[in-house]
């Protein structure tokens, strides 16, 4: 069940994806847990609700329970000396209610973790759920509770460790003739798509990708400067034919989901519970879009710079180590040139080779399209990467001139915030979307818009 998705309305989470390649989670409910008495001598935890301490998840009592409100709340068990581990029996608080997001880690010392595995609970039991991984050493063993479909309190009755170099198989499961989920037929890498069905926004520009029913859209507002979605962060003033000006030599003008942004409602940056769930702050965090803006360079001191239009994260800055810094830039440089950027963290940069996009582009009007899109490579999640360009500003001609797949095999360096894949791909959402550039002191713009679009099929 680790790999399927999960649905729901309540608790703000509308959909996640867990992907666990090396570990396993498996339902059910087991007469007797691999060690004696569940394995553990004694439990800590980062917190706990007065009635309800960690002691209570290893006394073999479903009655009894550990509770503690927040993301990032963990319980840890204590086996006493250490020992071979492959496994954990987890009994969730009410879990045939609600689907938790967690982490399981181990340590030898208490000091040193690591991660053995990321994934969700079924939502269909209060009965031991088990989660096996490869065999380690460790004497401690920590889960890490991040949200639930339900509430923000993480709970567990019971919890107890499997010992051994094989992995103990379950109770027979009830239904002897589940219905097999199939996997996923692997896929070449995509081919670069034909161009997509066009229609008008509010702007009458060219949509070249249907806005997703229900989702996240933003357009420039006539009244700009009172818009709380939209931060300049820099004077702009009117112009007489109702573009705006921009006269600053460092630009970066963001962009909020109607959701707003807050670095206190992000729980982690922990890059495979990102990657897991999806978003960073919230479910409707800015992630399948398309970007776009026209602009016109009155002024620049370095023709060598760029334009930038990202997404997938929140503020760049070198809080949590960088961590929510995450982003694809599609850049457009002042002398016509483009190329995407991923910046895995604030700053770790990797960047695509240059390739021409058109002459240069000071004194005229240019429109341009970031799009960022997730798309499925050989079954496994990756992001494909489209810009493009309107040369006359006519908002209707757009001319695709790059299109790339980041299938995780670009750079990267996730493990900074703690990803298992350095080279991953940024598959969630942020709650930020930026229109950036530097070097140029004068510059004009307009029909600015950003819209969630579906993922590629």
């Amino acid at each position: 069940m680790n790999r399927q998705h999960s649905t729901s309305s309540r608790g703000g989470w509308k959909r996640f994806r867990t992907s666990v390649t090396a570990f396993s989670l498996a339902v059910g409910a087991f007469a007797t847990p691999a060690l004696a008495a569940g394995g553990f001598v004694s439990a800590t935890a980062s917190s706990f609700d007065a009635p309800t301490p960690p002691s209570m998840a290893i006394d073999g009592n479903n009655a009894t329970r550990w509770s503690a409100n927040g993301a990032g709340q963990w319980i840890r068990g204590d086996m006493g000396a250490v020992k071979p581990l492959n496994g954990l029996d987890i009994a969730w608080f009410r879990g045939n209610e609600r689907i938790n997001l967690f982490d399981v880690a181990t340590s030898t010392n208490g000091t040193t973790f690591t991660r053995v595995f990321v994934g969700i609970s079924s939502g269909k039991s209060t009965a031991f759920e088990r989660v096996t991984f490869p065999t380690v050493n460790a004497r401690y063993v920590r889960v890490t509770f991040y949200g639930s479909t339900q509430t923000t309190w993480g709970s567990i009755t019971d919890m107890a460790a499997l010992a051994g170099p094989t992995v103990p198989e379950p109770e027979p499961n009830p239904n002897p003739n589940p219905q097999p989920e199939p996997e996923p037929e692997p896929n070449p890498e995509p081919e670069p798509n034909p161009e997509p069905t066009p229609s008008q926004d509010r702007f009458g520009v060219k949509m070249l990708y249907p806005t997703k029913a229900g989702g996240e859209q933003w357009f420039l507002a006539d009244n700009a400067t009172s818009d709380n979605r939209f931060d300049p962060q820099n004077s702009i003033s009117r112009n007489s034919d109702g573009s705006w000006k921009m006269k600053n030599s460092k630009v970066r003008m963001s962009v909020f989901t109607s959701t707003g942004y807050s670095a206190s409602k992000i729980p982690t940056y922990d890059r495979d519970v990102l990657a897991s769930r999806g978003y960073m702050q919230a479910a409707n965090d800015w992630r399948n879009i398309e970007m776009t803006g026209f602009v016109k360079v009155n002024s620049v001191s370095d023709v060598t710079d760029n334009f930038a239009w990202y997404a997938r994260g929140g503020k760049h800055n070198d809080n949590h180590s960088g961590c929510e810094g995450s982003s694809y830039k599609g850049s457009l440089h002042y002398d016509g040139r483009v190329r995407w950027q991923k910046e895995t963290w604030h700053v770790s940069y990797n960047q695509a080779s240059y390739k021409p996009g058109t002459s240069a582009l000071r004194g005229r009007w240019v429109g341009f399209k970031s799009v960022m899109r997730n798309t499925k490579v050989n079954g496994k999640d990756a992001v494909r990467l489209e810009m493009y360009l309107n040369e006359n500003a006519d908002k209707v001609t757009w001319k695709k001139v790059y299109d790339m797949v980041d299938s995780g095999t670009w750079g990267g360096n996730a493990s900074h915030c703690g990803g298992s894949v350095n080279a991953m791909p940024i598959t969630w959402g942020g709650p930020i979307a930026v229109f950036r550039w530097d070097s140029a002191n004068d510059v004009d713009f307009k029909w600015l818009s950003v819209r969630e679009i579906p993922a590629e099929q």
